[in-house]
């Protein structure tokens, strides 16, 4: 087999590359061609699959970044609901001894000044909203969870909107429920609770 150098490449270097022309490639040199390219398939496969990996990642990334992103906007709004209505009721709050990061705090919110308790958990992020509630520590006994459920909390929350309303719509001095007296869930804890059966003292 005769190989030849293309003129004025690297002429007379042992490892210049080596040019084959038609009568001099056989089946050897053409099994090396095609191994070569091969190779050189497999290496720009790799390179795409690389590249898509990349690209997969980053969109992933990007997702998890908005979403996030989204995730604190929700809790960021949700406090400056809580803190608005920790302005209009009955609240305090205090560290939180079920959270093991520093600075966790839970917001206790009542209907009314011996309402229904409420309660909620408040991030450090969110702590700047709450600085006008008064702060007390964790045994102050405004600051004592009930063991109300979540579920309990929303049902709470939705009786003591439909009293407040319905008082409004009656212009009523008094509670229409109760007549004053304290004793109904948007004045007070002492009627029965949907869902757990017994007066609450």
């Amino acid at each position: 087999m005769t190989l030849s150098n293309p003129a004025g490449e690297h002429a007379g270097t042992p490892n210049a590359p080596i040019r084959h022309t038609v009568d001099t490639l056989n089946s050897d040199a053409l099994d090396e061609l095609y191994a070569r390219l091969d190779r050189a398939e497999e290496e720009a496969r790799q390179y795409a699959a690389a590249d898509s990996a990349d690209a997969a990642a980053g969109s992933y990334a990007l997702r998890a970044e908005t979403a996030e992103a989204e995730r604190d906007g929700a809790y960021r709004e949700r406090a400056h609901l809580l803190a608005w209505l920790a302005a209009l009721h009955p609240a305090v709050r205090s560290p939180a001894p079920d959270v093991d990061e520093p600075d966790w705090q839970i917001l206790y919110l009542y209907s009314s000044k011996r309402g229904w308790q409420m309660s909620w958990h408040i991030a450090p992020r969110d702590a700047d909203l709450f600085t006008d509630v008064e702060q007390v520590p964790a045994d102050d006994p405004r600051a004592q969870w009930d063991g109300h459920t979540t579920e309990q909390k929303y049902t709470r929350m939705r009786t003591h909107v439909h009293v407040v309303h319905m008082n409004n719509r009656l212009g009523a001095d008094d509670c229409v429920v109760c007549e004053g007296s304290g004793r109904c869930p948007g004045c007070h804890t002492t009627i029965d609770e949907p869902g757990e059966g017994e007066e609450t003292k």
